[in-house]
């Protein structure tokens, strides 16, 4: 195998839809992820239960074949790998994928710098040993695009600029995180990405996390949010996650343009959607899939008057509209996210960001038909 690729954070959203489209498209390559497991028993259950829900995009047996669990934690030091297990990926290891964060909105900072931070320096460590070794020829780092925090205007993706604050520990420690990449990257062949908000397959609707986006738009299907603070202009950058796999394997594993750049995966000013708009598509579609009460459209009110509403508000739509105080920035705030150099590097392939609109209804009607996560996603055998 030409290609030792190592990924962290393989049961997340993106992670879990990198692994089949890496080995599809490669077929020179083999696979080792770290997985967390009280043994190594459990790290390779919680592997094959991963594997048998993977889209069949390829023989579950060659994915099989081509992949090895890792057991440890990238908050650990040496990713709590064995001794053995550590000197091995840093003799091998050709390519290093680290996707493993908590995307918790109201973590307390201290502990979402353990995970995030600390453990973007613990995989940096090993990508220094690996690249000192003589094997490794790239590393990507996957970031947000909203480590811009609450700057608005034009974000462009040469720009990392922590001086007008943070909504959440989450976005202050991804920024943090990615100051450590940047300062790694005349030593390293490192490539940044930086996704916008992620959602499913935007052919299916497949989705592992009903997170982000997904809470306040299971709010209103239950009829608990009928005012959000904010306005329904304010641009909505969504991408579905096939989008940023497919973006991602090429601008890494495809060609050499991408070291030492960063890559806004985004929809951009021309493909991105409105917060009214998805509020409004959301309620169309509840609306025709339900036999309950009609569920009433939402009103955008600014910050202030929204705040007053809320006081006069019972104590159960008050406490669902307490939770979405992480989100103000979000409806509030408008940002476009340049992606031209994500435009230039997939320039004359196939892979191209789907506007919101199109893919929508496969995605509310994947909430709805696995309730929002409680129902399990039968697995592919």
């Amino acid at each position: 195998m030409n290609k030792v690729i190592f990924l962290t954070g393989a049961t997340g959203l993106v992670g879990s839809n990198l692994i089949s489209r890496i080995l599809r498209d490669n077929s020179d390559a083999r696979l080792m992820l770290l997985i967390r497991g009280g043994s190594d028993a459990e790290a390779q259950q919680r592997l094959d239960h991963l594997l048998r829900e993977l889209p069949e995009e390829m023989g579950h047996d060659e994915i099989r074949e081509r992949t090895i669990a890792a057991r440890g934690d990238v908050t650990k030091p040496r990713l709590g790998l064995t001794h053995h297990q550590y000197a091995e990926l840093v003799s091998e290891v050709t390519h290093i994928i680290h996707s493993a964060a908590s995307v918790q909105f109201q973590l307390p900072l201290e502990e979402a710098r353990r995970i995030n931070f600390r453990g973007t320096e613990n995989v940096m460590s090993l990508a220094q040993e690996a690249y000192q070794s003589g094997k490794l020829r790239r590393i990507a780092y996957i970031s947000t695009a909203y480590v811009a925090g609450k700057r608005s205007g034009r974000i462009y993706e040469n720009e990392l600029e922590g001086r007008y604050g943070f909504s959440n520990t989450y976005e202050q420690s991804k920024f943090e995180s990615e100051q450590h990449v940047h300062a790694l990257m005349d030593r390293l062949p490192i490539t940044v990405f930086r996704p916008s908000i992620i959602v499913g397959d935007s052919q299916t609707g497949r989705t592992t996390a009903f997170n982000v986006l997904y809470f306040p738009l299971k709010l209103i299907y239950h009829g608990l949010l009928n005012i959000l603070p904010g306005s329904p202009r304010t641009p909505t950058d969504v991408v579905p996650v096939d989008y940023v796999s497919n973006a991602l394997c090429h601008i890494f594993l495809k060609t050499d343009e991408g070291i030492g750049k960063t890559f806004h995966l985004t929809a951009g000013e021309s493909a991105a959607t409105t917060a009214g708009e998805v509020v409004n598509l959301a309620v169309e579609f509840f609306n025709r899939m339900t036999d309950r009460r009609e569920i009433p459209y939402v009103k955008f009110l600014p910050l202030r008057i929204f705040h007053v509403f809320r006081r006069m508000m019972f104590n159960r739509a008050k406490r669902a509209l307490r939770l979405i105080d992480a989100y103000e920035s979000y409806l509030s705030i408008p940002k476009n996210f340049d992606n031209s150099n994500t435009m230039e590097a997939l320039r004359g392939t196939s892979i191209g960001v789907p506007r919101y609109k199109s893919y929508q209804e496969r995605i509310l009607r994947y909430c709805v038909e696995h309730e929002w996560g409680k129902r399990p996603v039968p697995a592919i055998v």
